[in-house]
């Protein structure tokens, strides 16, 4: 019977501990004193950012919690710029003792790649970063005034998304793990998930309307292998979780069986 429902995060800090990467080098920080806020007009209001310290490590291979110093301020929101080389795969979050909706995102070595969270009064001093082990790294903050802004239409598809998800995963899951579900009833799973795949890619006014009916063929195609269909949706729904996780609304679903 299925164990007590267990709350999942799409790309959790778990997962990305099984990434195997292989060597990068990271820029080396600056000895430059941070320059002072610098203002930048728009036409609501005056937005002030503010460089940071850079900071640097190297991968374990295992999530690894860092400090970096908040600036004294109105700042409400923070752009990291990762800095490292080669193809490797990343993980980066800014850590928040409440986690209201922040979650890691995910990048790859070679140039330099930038991600954005929102800053609350109980965002910790701490980044989590999961790279590779030997895997050189730097970390450049920028603080802004100006608020992370969730975009409403992609939260709402990405909500809808992790319910379909999560029909699909119950299903791979009980049918290939556990003998819990049989080959008629993860059937009638999968034929369920593409349906609301269908209906969401109709409905959704987001760019991921495109994604979504992108799986849906997929999902429904005769030859579908029982039990597999995670993996034959994998790749697009990777970028899909991408892209929900960039705007701070990431996949999240009850798992029926142990996560």
């Amino acid at each position: 019977m299925p164990a007590s429902a267990r709350l999942l995060r799409i790309g959790a800090v778990i997962a990305a501990t099984t990434i195997l990467l292989s060597g990068c080098s990271a820029s080396q920080p600056s000895d430059d004193a941070p320059p002072s806020p610098t203002p930048s007009a728009t036409a609501a209001e005056a937005v002030v950012t503010r460089s940071g310290e850079p900071i640097a490590g190297t991968g374990t291979a295992m999530p690894v919690d860092v400090a970096f110093a908040i600036p004294d301020g109105d700042f409400r929101s923070v752009t990291l710029a990762v800095d490292c080389v080669g193809d490797v795969t990343f993980q980066i979050g800014v850590d928040d003792p409440r986690g209201e909706g922040l979650t890691l995102q995910r990048g790859i070595c070679g140039d330099t790649a930038t991600f954005e969270w929102p800053l609350t009064p109980s965002t910790a001093g701490s980044l989590t970063i999961v790279i590779a082990e030997g895997v050189a790294w730097s970390v450049t903050p920028t603080f802004s005034t100006a608020a992370f802004v969730v975009d409403p239409l992609i939260a709402e598809d990405c909500a809808a998304y992790s319910t379909a998800y999560g029909l699909i995963y119950n299903a791979d899951i009980g049918y290939t793990r556990y003998d819990d579900v049989d080959e008629t009833e993860w059937n009638e799973r999968i034929d369920t998930a593409a349906g609301w795949l269908a209906d969401l890619a109709d409905s959704s006014s987001s760019r991921l309307a495109e994604s979504f009916a992108e799986l849906v063929p997929i999902l429904r195609d005769p030859q579908r292998v029982l039990g597999d269909a995670m993996s034959s949706i994998g790749a697009q729904s990777s970028a899909i979780s991408e892209f929900c996780s960039a705007n701070q609304s990431p996949l999240r679903f009850d798992a029926d069986y142990g996560a």
